[in-house]
């Protein structure tokens, strides 16, 4: 676990109800499929894993 990812309430809440392991945030913050902006400075990361599509909104690392 990448003790630097830190997480709102809001990620964890989503986190376990959509089953999203660590591995699965970690490697699409680090190696996205893709990324987009967001709005307030945030960024959006996408990356698919055995037919399902993780996007993970996130600002400086800290997941919203």
């Amino acid at each position: 676990m990448d003790k630097s990812i830190q997480y709102s309430n809001h990620a964890i809440q989503r986190r376990f109800e959509r089953n999203i392991t660590e591995r699965e945030i970690e490697e699409t913050i680090y190696f996205p499929d893709y990324t987009k902006t967001s709005f307030e400075g945030r960024k959006i990361a996408v990356r698919k894993f055995d037919g399902k599509t993780s996007i993970l909104v996130f600002k400086s690392r800290t997941l919203v």
